[in-house]
C-alpha cells in the first residue's frame, strides 16, 4: 500500500470511528430519555428480562461466572430475575484484581476491545474490559441526565477534574470538538486563581463540571481571595464523588446558578443522577439494576436505612458485571413513584460516600468524616485540604495543608472547632502538613486507613 493510500486508509477510519462514537452517544441518549416514560409494571418486567438473560448469557460464556455459579450451586435455568437476586454471589474490585482476565467473555478479537482503569480512589486500580465506543454509549446516558437541567451538546464546559495535563506541566486544555477547557486542579493554590478565573472568565463557559472537592477547593480560595467569576454560570455539574448540602449551599454563593449531581463509577455498573426538581438519584435503568446491602450482604429495601450501594450493569457484554459492590454507601428514598417528577426509576435519597470516607468511633460505629460540622465554614477558610489518617477506632489525626500563617491562636480555633468530637468517641490530633497527594485520578481521599 502506497502512502497515499495508507493516509486515505487512516482517514476513513478515523471519520468511520467519530462516526460510531455520534452514534452510540445518540443511541444511550435515546434509551435513557425513552426509559423515563416506562411505568411501574414495564420496568419491573424490563429488569426481571434482562438480569434473567444477563444471568445465563454470563454462566454458559464466561469462565469466571460459569464456576462462581457452580460453586454456589446456583440453577441459572430456574433464575427469574429481581426476585432471584439474593442467590447470587456477589463480587468486588478484589474479584476485578485477581481474576480480571477470567471475567472477559473469550473470542473476541483484541481490536474489538477497549481495556481501561478505575480511578484508583481507594489505591488499588483494576483494569476492565469493554466494547470499543462503551465509553460514548454511557456519555449518551449522561447527557439525557443533563438534559434534565437544561445541558445541551454544544454548551461551554470548563471541567474542574484532577486531569494532569502535560505529565502536570500545564494549567489548562481545550478540547474544540467537546468545547470543553479541562483547568487542572493540580495547579489550585492562592497564587494560580489569578490565571485561572481570567482562564474561565475569557472563555464564558455556561457550566462547571467538577469533582465536588475540586469545585470546593476553587470556592474556598475565591472566598478566602475575595474574588468573585464574572462570567455568569448556569450551574454546576458534579460527579464521582457524593456531593453534600453545605456543597450545594457553598456552590450558589460562590457560583451562582443550580448545583446537579450525578452518580456513577468507574466499572460502569450503575448511573444515576439528580430529579430535576429534588435531589434525590434515580438510576438509569436501561444502564443497570441497584441493591443496597447490609454487612451481611442482606437486602435493605427500608428508606433511609444506609447499605452499600450494589450494581448489575447492562451496558458491557464484554466482562459484565453481576451484583458488584462498590464500596459505595446510600439509602432508598420513599417507595412509588418520584413526587417531584412522576418517574418509576430507582431512586436513592442519598449517597453518603464510600466506605472510605468513613472513621470509626470507640464503640465501632461508622460515621461519615464529611458529616463532622467543624469541616464547614471556618476550617475551610484557614486551610487548602484535609485527610483523617486512622489506625484504631475512636482516634485519628486530621492532616491539613494551611492556607493561612498557623499561628498558636489559629491553631487553637482549629481545636476548638472539633472538640464535641470526643463525646460522641473520636479523639483527635492535628497536624498541619505541607502537601496531601492526589489519588492518580486526581481526587482527595478524606480518610486514609494504613
Amino acid at each position: 500500500m502506497s502512502h497515499g493510500q495508507a493516509g486515505i486508509a487512516r482517514r476513513v477510519t478515523g471519520y468511520l470511528g467519530v462516526f460510531t462514537r455520534r452514534r452510540l452517544r445518540r443511541r444511550g441518549y435515546r434509551e435513557s430519555k425513552a426509559a423515563d416514560r416506562w411505568s411501574e409494571d414495564e420496568l419491573r418486567a424490563y429488569h426481571d428480562g434482562r438480569l434473567a438473560e444477563l444471568v445465563r448469557f454470563a454462566a454458559a460464556r464466561i469462565p469466571f461466572y460459569r464456576d462462581l455459579y457452580a460453586r454456589a450451586g446456583v440453577d441459572v435455568a430456574r433464575f427469574g430475575g429481581t426476585a432471584d437476586l439474593h442467590h447470587l454471589p456477589t463480587i468486588t474490585k478484589a474479584d476485578l484484581l485477581r481474576h480480571g482476565e477470567q471475567m472477559i467473555r473469550p473470542g473476541i478479537p483484541e481490536l474489538r476491545i477497549a481495556r481501561y482503569t478505575t480511578g484508583g480512589s481507594t489505591g488499588t486500580i483494576a483494569t476492565l474490559a469493554g466494547a470499543r465506543g462503551i465509553a460514548s454509549l454511557e456519555q449518551g446516558c449522561i447527557d439525557a441526565l443533563w438534559d434534565r437541567v437544561g445541558v445541551h451538546r454544544r454548551d461551554r464546559m470548563v471541567t474542574l477534574r484532577g486531569a494532569l495535563l502535560d505529565d502536570g506541566r500545564a494549567l489548562s486544555q481545550y478540547d474544540r470538538a467537546e468545547r470543553r477547557l479541562t483547568i487542572s486542579t493540580y495547579h489550585l493554590n492562592d497564587g494560580n486563581v489569578p490565571q485561572i478565573v481570567r482562564l474561565i472568565d475569557d472563555y464564558r463557559p455556561a457550566w462547571l463540571h467538577v469533582y465536588p472537592s475540586a469545585a470546593t477547593l476553587l470556592a474556598n480560595i475565591l472566598q478566602r481571595t475575595g474574588r468573585r467569576l464574572s462570567c455568569p454560570l448556569r450551574g454546576v455539574l458534579c460527579g464521582s464523588e457524593a456531593v453534600y448540602p453545605w456543597q450545594v449551599q457553598l456552590f450558589a454563593e460562590v457560583y451562582g446558578g443550580r448545583t446537579y449531581a450525578h452518580y456513577g463509577h468507574g466499572e460502569s455498573a450503575l448511573l444515576g443522577g439528580w430529579c430535576e426538581n429534588a435531589q434525590t438519584y434515580h438510576f438509569l435503568p436501561n444502564h443497570g439494576y441497584v441493591e443496597l446491602l447490609d454487612d451481611q450482604q442482606q437486602p435493605i429495601s427500608t428508606p433511609d436505612v444506609s447499605g452499600e450501594i450494589t450494581g448489575t450493569g447492562y451496558l458491557n457484554r464484554v466482562m459484565p458485571l453481576i451484583r458488584y459492590r462498590t464500596a459505595d454507601y446510600g439509602a432508598w428514598d420513599q417507595p412509588g413513584g418520584c413526587p417531584a417528577c412522576g418517574r418509576h426509576h430507582q431512586r436513592l435519597a442519598r449517597i453518603d460516600g464510600r466506605i472510605q470516607e468513613y472513621l470509626t468511633l470507640a464503640d465501632g460505629t461508622r460515621f461519615p468524616a464529611t458529616n463532622i460540622n467543624a469541616l464547614h465554614g471556618m476550617f475551610f477558610a484557614l486551610i487548602y485540604r484535609f485527610q483523617f489518617a486512622q489506625q484504631q477506632p475512636g482516634r485519628a489525626l486530621l492532616r491539613f495543608v494551611p492556607a493561612v500563617e498557623m499561628t498558636p491562636e489559629r491553631l487553637a480555633e482549629i481545636r476548638a472547632a472539633f472538640a464535641y468530637l470526643p463525646a460522641m468517641g473520636l479523639e483527635l490530633e492535628f497536624q498541619p502538613v505541607s502537601e496531601i497527594p492526589y489519588t492518580i485520578s486526581g481526587k482527595q481521599r478524606v480518610v486514609v486507613t494504613s
